[in-house]
């Protein structure tokens, strides 16, 4: 069985972590564009507190699983947003993405319900992200709220949310 690593995104990841997007079918090629910004401030270190981590294999060739960007929501108390989660379609069901969600929530709980204390993932209505929405309730995230026709007309946009204090 191969165990799974999670670490800081670093910029030779970042055609990978577009490659997850498009593999998982959540943009098309001409959206891309957000994760050029998105990655480049990161790196550039220009999005405070904006965090980019990835999983890999402890393979030899330490091939790149999974990836997550997150960050604090604007304008909220102490709300973080788990804006981007995309695993290897071929790693689907083997805990991948659990080890990258549950990083993310230890990383948030070690710093302190001073600094964060909810996380929030959106999501699609559609019935092709009702595998998405499973997994996120699975991880103890319940659905907080849909906000009619967001991403279109019939497709809603679904809002899980999870306490980080207990």
């Amino acid at each position: 069985m191969t165990n799974i690593n999670t670490r800081v995104a670093e910029p030779g990841d970042v055609e990978h972590i577009k490659q997850l997007a498009l593999d998982n079918n959540m943009f098309e090629p001409e959206e891309m564009g957000f994760f050029d910004d998105a990655l480049a401030g990161f790196f550039e270190g220009t999005l405070e507190d904006h965090q980019w981590i990835v999983a890999t294999s402890d393979d030899p060739a330490n091939h790149l699983e999974a990836a997550a960007y997150y960050a604090p929501e604007p304008f909220s108390d102490r709300m973080w947003n788990l804006y981007f989660i995309a695993t290897d379609p071929s790693r689907h069901g083997t805990g991948t993405g659990t080890t990258l969600v549950e990083n993310i929530e230890a990383k948030l709980i070690e710093a302190g319900s001073d600094k964060a204390r909810t996380l929030i993932v959106d999501t699609s209505s559609l019935g092709d992200y009702a595998q998405a929405r499973e997994f996120y309730e699975r991880r103890g995230f319940v659905e907080e709220a849909r906000l009619r026709d967001f991403y279109g007309p019939g497709d809603h946009k679904v809002t899980f949310w999870k306490s980080l204090t207990k």
